[in-house]
């Protein structure tokens, strides 16, 4: 059975893997298809490991916004005609950099 500290860092190494994509604004980033599917791949992946820690864990941390960072995956994968670029957009520009941080501290403590 894998740990906490597995899932724990598969996040953070989607959030570093999205942080290495420079895109500069919101019009780069709604032209650039490439660029939009690498990062929604690792949103998925970010929700994929933070669903699969144990909700006794989620409970016990809620720093994190659990059911935002799993809802954004599963609109990704189940409603993908429904995703909203502005959002995606403001995830990465207003919450990546906090949810990094949080991360990292998280970490530390194991």
């Amino acid at each position: 059975m894998k740990s906490s500290k597995y899932f724990l860092e598969d996040m953070l190494n989607a959030v570093e893997s999205i942080e290495t994509y420079r895109v500069r604004s919101y019009e780069e980033f709604a032209l650039d298809e490439k660029t939009q599917d690498a990062i929604m791949f690792n949103l998925i992946i970010l929700g994929e490991a933070a669903n699969r820690l144990p909700k006794a864990y989620r409970d016990n941390h809620p720093e994190l916004p659990w059911a935002s960072i799993i809802g954004t995956r599963n609109v990704i994968v189940h409603g993908y005609d429904q995703i909203k670029l502005q959002i995606v957009w403001d995830i990465l520009t207003k919450e990546l950099s906090k949810l990094k941080e949080t991360l990292e501290e998280m970490l530390s403590t194991l």
